[in-house]
Order: C-alpha cells, then sequence, then structure tokens
C-alpha cells in the first residue's frame, strides 16, 4: 500500500488526463461528422449503412478511440515504465527494499487502471453528449433506445481491455530497446491491425471479445517476461 501511494506521488498525470480530455472532444467533434456523413451524395453505401444508426457512429468512434488511448497508453508505458528503469532512474529503483517484479506490476497496474477508466470515461461521455444532441436535432434517423445505451457502453469497455492489451504488448516492445519510438509505433501498428475489427464490433462481436482476451493475455505474459529480465537485472 506504501508502495502504491508513492508512485502515484512519482506519477505526473496531469499530462496524460489533459491529453484525454483533448481526445474526449475531438471524438465528440467526430460523432458529429459521422452523423453528417449519410446525408452527402458522395458517400459511400457501407458508409451511409454504418453511420445512419447510433450504434454505428459509437462503433466507429469506438475504433478510433482505441488507436488514440494506444497511443497514450504507450507514451505512459514509455515515461512510467520503461524510462524509470533506464540510466540512474534504475539504480534509485533497484534500492526499494521490495521485490522487483512488484514494483513493476505496481507501476503496470496504475497504468493500466488509468487507461480503463479514461477510454471509456471520456468515449462514452463524448457519445452521450453527441446522442442528446443528435436525439434534439434529429442529426441521426435511427432512434436510440436504453438498450442501445447498454450495449454501447459494454463494447467501449470491451475496448478498453483490447485497449490495455496493446499497452502492454507495446510496452514490452519498446523495452527491448528502451525506445519511445518503438513503443509508440508499435502501439500505432497494433491499434490499427485492429481497428477495422473493433469498428465492426456490432456484428462480431464474439471475434472481438476473443481477440481482445488473446491480446490482453499475451499482454500479461509479456510483462511477466520483462518483470523476469527485470529481477535479472545488474546496476
Amino acid at each position: 500500500m506504501n508502495l502504491l501511494r508513492m508512485e502515484l506521488k512519482k506519477m505526473n498525470i496531469r499530462p496524460y488526463c489533459i491529453s484525454a480530455l483533448v481526445i474526449c472532444f475531438c471524438l465528440l467533434g467526430l460523432f458529429y461528422i459521422f452523423a453528417w456523413v449519410p446525408h452527402l451524395e458522395s458517400g459511400s453505401e457501407a458508409s451511409e449503412i454504418l453511420f445512419s444508426s447510433y450504434r454505428g457512429i459509437a462503433a466507429a468512434g469506438g475504433a478510433i478511440a482505441l488507436m488514440a488511448f494506444s497511443g497514450l497508453a504507450s507514451a505512459m508505458g514509455f515515461g512510467y515504465v520503461i524510462k524509470e528503469y533506464s540510466g540512474s532512474c534504475a539504480i534509485l529503483l533497484f534500492s526499494y527494499p521490495i521485490d522487483r517484479k512488484i514494483v513493476v506490476w505496481v507501476k503496470t497496474g496504475l497504468l493500466l487502471a488509468f487507461i480503463t477508466v479514461a477510454l471509456p470515461a471520456c468515449t462514452y461521455g463524448s457519445f452521450l453528449a453527441f446522442a442528446v444532441t443528435g436525439h434534439m436535432l434529429s442529426l441521426v434517423d435511427n432512434g436510440l433506445y436504453i438498450m442501445d445505451l447498454l450495449l454501447i457502453y459494454r463494447d467501449t469497455l470491451i475496448l478498453a481491455f483490447l485497449a490495455d492489451g496493446i499497452a502492454l504488448c507495446s510496452i514490452r516492445i519498446g523495452f527491448i530497446k528502451k525506445s519511445n519510438s518503438i513503443t509508440a509505433l508499435s502501439a500505432v501498428l497494433l491499434s490499427m491491425l485492429l481497428a477495422n475489427m473493433a469498428a465492426d464490433i456490432n456484428n462480431h462481436l464474439t471475434m472481438v471479445m476473443g481477440v481482445t482476451i488473446v491480446v490482453l493475455l499475451a499482454g500479461v505474459l509479456f510483462i511477466f517476461d520483462m518483470a523476469r529480465k527485470i529481477e535479472r537485472m545488474e546496476i
């Protein structure tokens, strides 16, 4: 518990909170743009079908949120985990009278807690703001019901866990060279590969859930491997 409080004090979370708010407002703007797509003559039939319902708009926004928060998580992972085990910072961490593996998991756990809370809060919050005004202004032809809101929230939680898995995988990949660019690039590539699938979550929920479980478990195993290597590191 003392370690958790100490790590919370060390973690400068304000820049990441500001970044999350920026993502939130960008998503809100994108929701309005998506709602306008079916009214464009140049829009394709597929996009018209996707953006003609609140659930379709929410799914597209969720895919973009997945990429945005995966990138944010990779930045946090480098600054708060990888960088801490480089140079003089590692000497300070290794001086803790605590198992090195525990320190790694506390740091990783705090990062995951932030992403797991921030992604649904920003994505679902911005969607609710859009849905209220969209319903008042009749921006979307399709109706919005309580069950739709519950299903959209469920989908957002699934994407939050998928972002967690991507973050863990990118942290492990970035730790190999202790490189910020490699960490960010791996997160971006992984999220881009999964973005189309995430946008189609309404039609392929089981597949998205399965991939989320696989990616999350792979990320946990990667962090176990990283923690073992850190335990064997010499100053």
